[in-house]
């Protein structure tokens, strides 16, 4: 069954009561008016019967009959004469001859009283006219009754004109109230409405809707309450959103992978790093653990975070990554975990590890020649030439050493930021001739060619002019050190827009902190040099690390010609330092490239 709306109920209950209210008053009415005509037809009738007494007691020509007519015409009403056996002695509606076959009136209740107390009443059906009748009697001085009877119907019909009248306004009345009803209900329940419909629109999550009453009674107070919880909840949703946005933001911009998983177990978020780590799709939503990545030791700690068990930091490998995983389990229900990339970390260990070990022989090296030789020059019969031989030796590593000791701490100046730049306008051409001169003056006397091709308007660098010559003079020694007797080497500039351009193979991917280098040199013209020899060339699995500090393709060959595996190291620092990116590009016999970019002068 379908339930009445409120404004209904309303109306039907005050319909109800106000009908209630209309039949209880015409109820009551007719009780009382009944009985007040009642009482007033008696007292009328008990009047009229005393006076008709009266007036027969006094009255001795008339016989009761024609008495009785009299009376009746007098009064209007029905006027019958009773002996004190019963017997009929006179009746206003009766024939005088006819009054023998009128039935005995003693049994009468009127009569009985009238006999026995003087006056009596009732009131009944009369079986003679079939009419309801009102019966007062009296006892006369000569012990006969005198009776008179008052028709009923003059009072049924009073009283039926009234209760007409008192139905008619009743109606009126509830009319009026139906339309009463009906406004005042409209009246309670439109801003009722009003606030329903508010209340449905945020429970949508619409929180911008507002009741805004007027009213000053409790629904007006309703309203008020209704639109200040609507300010509040949508101050507090606000407030909740921008702290999820700033917490997002937060997950979204660590360099750490994080990986949120519902007690399903399915991924319920992924930040950008883990999307890279992981190579994700973007609609990663709801994947399984297994989709996420096939490792036994993976879907190990993602079950055992789903379990409820806290995991401390754990080193795990995945796609020749070394990744630092820690996993909590969420407050209602989950887990999240996080993966720290820690392999640059690893990298950079071995790197340590590697220079250590590589510093500490480059260093024993030299040294221990010293030691040797020395110790030999202190035998007094050592032959002269071999005494200046020796000694020329220890010259030799001491000078090594020293340039062993000056790279470092230059590298270490570098790193440090300590080495501030120097920037003028600087001619490529004079630095490099100048460098060359310098490089080979000690080459042995290879007769190796020198060429500078310098594209017009590339003629100049904004640039530390010894910086550049330092440049230049270790990537010259490097080239003629590697380039044999009757090779050339050939400095190539020109303008350029951007960074150089090699293929993947050729490539050493740029560190972090030149990158953005190389974004804010990319807004100015730039100038590619290029230091191209025809030497042995470099095979392709050693082009990345050749400018790692005291990194050698051929260690033997190198330490003989006098390097210190910390040239190209320095370089690759001074051309960053200088917002440039540096690079090589070489194939096993067919000479090395070595690529690098300044800002235009």
């Amino acid at each position: 069954m379908p339930r009445l709306r409120a404004a209904h109920q309303l109306f039907l209950s005050y319909l109800v009561l106000i009908a209630a209210v209309v039949a209880a008053l015409n109820i009551g009415t007719d009780v009382i008016l009944r009985r007040h005509l009642t009482s007033s037809a008696i007292e009328d009738l008990r009047r009229e019967l005393l006076l008709g007494r009266s007036l027969y007691e006094r009255q001795t020509e008339l016989s009761p009959d024609a008495l009785a007519d009299t009376l009746g015409r007098l009064s209007g009403r029905r006027v019958t004469v009773v002996a004190r056996d019963g017997a009929l002695l006179g009746d206003s509606e009766v024939r005088e001859d006819q009054l023998s076959q009128v039935e005995n009136h003693l049994d009468r209740p009127e009569v009985q009283q009238a006999l026995a107390a003087g006056i009596g009443s009732s009131m009944r059906l009369s079986t003679t006219t079939g009419t309801e009748l009102l019966y007062m009697a009296a006892r006369t001085e000569n012990g006969q009754v005198i009776r008179f009877a008052a028709s009923m119907d003059e009072l049924h019909t009073a009283v039926g004109e009234m209760q007409s009248a008192i139905f008619s306004v009743g109606a009126v009345a509830l009319i009026l109230a139906a339309i009463f009803s009906a406004g005042f209900s409209l009246a309670v329940t439109r801003p009722l409405r009003t606030i329903g419909g508010v209340a449905r629109e945020m429970a949508r999550g619409n929180l911008s809707r507002r009741v805004r009453s007027d009213r000053g009674d409790e629904l007006g107070e309703l309203a008020g309450a209704l639109d200040a919880l609507a300010d509040e909840l949508q101050r507090r949703i606000g407030q909740l959103e921008n702290e999820r946005a700033e917490v997002q933001t937060l997950i979204d911009s660590m360099a750490e992978a994080v990986l949120a998983f519902d007690t399903d177990g399915t991924l319920r978020r992924a930040n950008p790093a883990a999307h890279a780590i992981f190579s994700l799709a973007p609609d990663a939503h709801g994947l399984l653990p297994e989709a996420v990545a096939r490792r036994p030791d993976f879907l190990a700690l993602v079950a055992r975070a789903l379990e409820g068990e806290t995991i401390r930091p754990t080193e795990v490998a995945f796609n020749n990554r070394h990744l630092l995983a820690s996993a909590h389990p969420l407050p209602a229900g989950g887990a999240v975990l996080v993966f720290l990339d820690v392999s640059e970390l690893r990298r950079l260990e071995g790197v340590r590890r590697d220079f250590v070990a590589n510093a500490s022989h480059e260093l024993k090296t030299p040294l221990t020649a010293i030691r040797g030789y020395s110790e030999t020059l202190l035998d007094e019969e050592l032959p002269a030439g071999l005494r200046r031989q020796f000694a020329e030796t220890v010259r030799t590593n001491a000078e090594r050493l020293q340039r062993i000791v000056d790279d470092l701490l230059d590298l270490s100046r570098l790193e440090a930021g300590a080495w501030q730049v120097q920037t003028e306008r600087v001619a490529i051409e004079e630095v490099a001739r100048d460098a060359w001169a310098a490089v080979d003056s000690h080459s042995g006397g290879k007769r190796i060619r020198f060429s500078v091709q310098i594209e017009p308007a590339s003629g100049y660098v904004a640039a530390d002019a010894s910086a550049l010559r330092q440049i230049f003079i270790n990537l010259f020694s490097n080239a003629c050190r590697y380039t044999p007797a009757g090779g050339e080497i050939t400095l190539h500039a020109r303008r350029v827009s951007s960074g150089p351009d090699l293929p993947e193979q050729g490539r050493v991917e740029p560190q972090r902190q030149w990158r953005a280098a190389r974004e804010v040199g990319s807004q100015q013209p730039r100038v590619l040099i290029e230091v191209i020899d025809t030497g042995s060339g470099i095979p392709s699995q050693h082009l990345p690390r050749i400018f790692e500090r005291f990194y050698r393709v051929d260690p033997a060959r190198s330490r003989i010609e006098g390097g210190t595996g910390l040239g190209l190291a320095i370089v690759k620092h001074l051309v960053e330092a200088h917002g440039g990116e540096i690079e090589a590009e070489s194939e096993l016999g067919h000479g090395t490239t070595i690529r690098f970019t300044f800002p235009y002068g």
